[in-house]
């Protein structure tokens, strides 16, 4: 377990800092209100009505928002697509696993690759700040 904690808080630095922008000086790593990392692998669940997309996210520690995700995928020359919001209402400053369930609003989704789409808004008292990111998933049962 002792092995653990460098691997997290070399994962802890690593997420905050891709969510900085190019060549920021790494002492606004402390400073981050926003970061969001969207899982490459998510759930099918209820036969295809849903899917569970794993999310990690990153907030300042006094900070609440809201995390938006959509999935998109081509089913047999149509489109299966839902979206979800989800309110954080206490934001750890440290790294919290979210599962979003996201209902598809058109046809079932399958196993297979989907489009994921995903945003982070964090607001405190004295700043605000967002996170986005765009990527493919594999949908599995």
């Amino acid at each position: 377990m002792m092995r653990a904690i460098p691997v997290l808080a070399l994962t802890a630095a690593a997420l905050v800092a891709s969510a900085l922008p190019a060549g920021a000086d790494t002492a606004l790593e402390e400073r981050a209100v926003a970061a969001l990392s969207v899982e490459s692998s998510a759930r099918l669940e209820a036969r295809g009505a849903a899917v569970v997309v794993p999310t990690t996210i990153v907030c300042a520690a006094d900070g609440q928002g809201s995390l938006w995700v959509q999935v998109t995928q081509n089913v047999r020359g149509d489109i299966a697509t839902g979206d979800r919001y989800v309110s954080i209402t206490e934001c750890t400053g440290t790294f919290q696993q979210i599962d979003v369930t996201v209902v598809s609003r058109t046809k079932a989704f399958r196993p297979g690759t989907a489009y994921a789409t995903a945003s982070l808004s964090v607001w405190t008292p004295s700043d605000w700040g967002t996170a986005e990111q765009e990527r493919t998933i594999t949908i599995s049962r």
